[in-house]
């Protein structure tokens, strides 16, 4: 199939871009970017007073396929919840029940993804056996099966020991580590080895997000590893990253949608919609964290997508996280890029060539030669959230009622048109 998009605004970061051009697609990859391209026999989508951007990616979403969860999402409805959202590219968290701990559950996950999902999806692996921040797990193993980076997600690897071994094969497989860090359940062990107790960085006890960063970045001082560090919320979190980037240290960061627009007030009065891991800030981090995000201290915009159902959230002990895939791209340009705290452009950088970049995904780009995935948005449309509409099956998102202004009306996969003005259609593979 040839598709030929016509007089859209391109802006592609990666190549410098931000022009009226046309996009020619053929046989699932970009043929051409330029003017006033003709082409023969081509499906013609007219993207005048649009903008037109390499698709969108996130690379923090929970799935919860394969296991005991997938009552609150699967691939095959979370995939079309990003096609909504205007992604066209994923990558799943490995807490699944059980957790994508081995090269035998990477592939599970992966061979469901052909199959089921309309967008490409990737997933991580745990950094330990189980999530319980004891057993490394085998990282070669891991990498060969198809995992792009490591993470123990809601459970922060508390052992400074077993932190550090991570990162030593991380860094030797071309991977990146990706921490929570946030409170932990876990407990480290007790004794930790000389090096470690001459820097005084084990027998504390980390209680917070900030501190665990502060640990971590000495862990990539010591190993070179990269780190890409989750949600980040705090003040002090953004302060720290910020001196790591200055001495030159292979760290970068992610912020939420509503870590950069709600507060510990807002959470009040929203309710368990609300309750997310980690919490909702006060004011100044909110701040910090959009401050961060306008300096470049903080390299990427990603959804922490969680779904949860209804029942569940309603209980007296709601689980933490919040739904994103559909709401993402239209609170970043509502709240971040209308109101001036970024420019269009820096927007999508964090939403593309910087989440490929980190973990080295083939995407994030409009190049000649590249699979087509291309994202087309209506930067002035205004929409009311409606979580009713939504192709996702949780229904917990904190943005419900809002009226925003920014939405995806095409998304295109592989050169196949996969979301079309809201309906989602297709599958990839």
């Amino acid at each position: 199939m040839k598709l030929l998009i016509k007089n859209g605004k391109v802006v592609d970061p990666r190549n410098d871009r931000h022009d009226v051009l046309d996009i020619l697609v053929e046989e699932g990859r970009i043929r051409g970017v330029a003017p006033a391209i003709e082409a023969e026999d081509a499906v013609v989508i007219d993207a005048s007073n649009k903008v037109v951007t390499p698709g969108l990616i996130d690379v923090h979403v929970h799935f919860r396929q394969p296991g005991r969860y997938e009552y609150k999402e699967t691939i095959r409805t979370g995939s079309r919840a990003a096609a909504k959202g205007g992604f066209t590219t994923v990558v799943c968290e490995p807490n699944t029940v059980p957790p994508i701990d081995s090269g035998k559950r990477i592939k599970k996950v992966l061979e469901i993804a052909k199959a089921e999902s309309i967008v490409n999806l990737y997933t991580m692996e745990c950094i330990t056996k189980g999530m319980k921040g004891r057993e490394l797990i085998r990282v070669g193993r891991g990498v060969k099966a198809g995992a792009v980076a490591l993470t123990d997600d809601g459970f922060p690897v508390v052992s400074s020991e077993v932190m550090e071994k991570a990162s030593i094969e991380a860094k030797e497989y071309g991977i990146p580590i990706c921490p929570h860090c946030e409170e932990s359940r876990l407990k480290g062990r007790k004794e930790p080895s000389a090096r470690w107790r001459r820097e005084g960085l084990v027998r504390r006890r980390y209680h917070s997000e900030a501190a665990y960063i502060e640990r971590d970045i000495q862990i990539v001082k010591s190993t070179g590893c990269p780190f890409h560090f989750l949600h980040v919320s705090l003040a002090k979190s953004v302060a720290l990253i910020a001196q790591a980037k200055k001495r030159g240290l292979p760290v970068t960061a992610e912020a939420t949608p509503h870590h950069c627009t709600l507060t510990e007030q807002d959470a009040k009065v929203i309710g368990a919609n609300a309750k997310v891991s980690p919490p909702l800030r006060g004011a100044k981090d909110v701040a910090a964290v959009r401050g961060g995000l306008r300096d470049g201290i903080i390299d990427v915009i990603a959804s922490d997508h969680a779904p949860h159902t209804p029942d569940e959230k309603a209980s007296d002990n709601p689980p933490f996280g919040v739904i994103g895939l559909e709401t993402t791209l239209g609170v970043v340009l509502t709240y971040l890029v209308h109101t001036g705290v970024l420019s269009l452009r820096s927007a999508i950088e964090k939403m593309t060539v910087n989440p490929a970049r980190i973990l080295k995904l083939r995407a994030g780009e409009l190049s000649v030669g590249m699979p087509a995935d291309i994202t087309i948005i209506d930067p002035n449309r205004e929409w009311v959230v409606d979580v009713n509409e939504f192709e996702s099956k949780g229904r917990n998102c904190p943005f419900d009622g809002w009226k925003l202004k920014g939405k995806a009306v095409v998304t295109i996969v592989g050169g196949k048109v996969v979301m079309d003005k809201g309906e989602v259609y297709g599958q990839v593979g």
